[in-house]
């Protein structure tokens, strides 16, 4: 039938087909290393510890942000891709943004999750 999505051929591994669960960006507190790249950081009163960074790449602050760049935000923005795990928990994937406001000064730099992967 046209215009039907289809489900996934059952030949298709499903272990490789990720899903991406969007939250509302929540701010999280996170601790980077001297390179920028986050740690650990804590999401709903839970501490994840990263255990490796999978990709990290650069974005400019959306424009219908202006609340962000009027209180010295560079306009641009980090987004860290990391596999990161609780304590006794099991690893998951998570995309985490920080905005860094001008001069890099980190004790004012945000962190929000943007994204979680399972």
């Amino acid at each position: 039938m046209p215009g039907r999505l289809d489900p996934v051929p059952a030949t298709e591994d499903r272990a490789e087909v990720a899903v991406a669960h969007l939250y509302r960006s929540e701010r999280v507190e996170a601790v980077a290393n001297a390179a920028g790249a986050p740690v650990h950081f804590r999401w709903r009163g839970r501490r994840y510890v990263v255990c490796g960074v999978i990709a990290n790449w650069v974005e400019a602050v959306p424009w219908w942000r202006g609340s962000l760049l009027a209180t010295g935000a560079s306009g641009q923005c980090q987004i860290w891709r990391v596999e990161a795990a609780e304590r006794a928990g099991s690893r998951g994937v998570y995309e985490l943004r920080r905005i860094s406001r001008m001069h890099d000064i980190p004790d004012v730099d945000t962190w929000h999750l943007v994204r979680v992967l399972d």
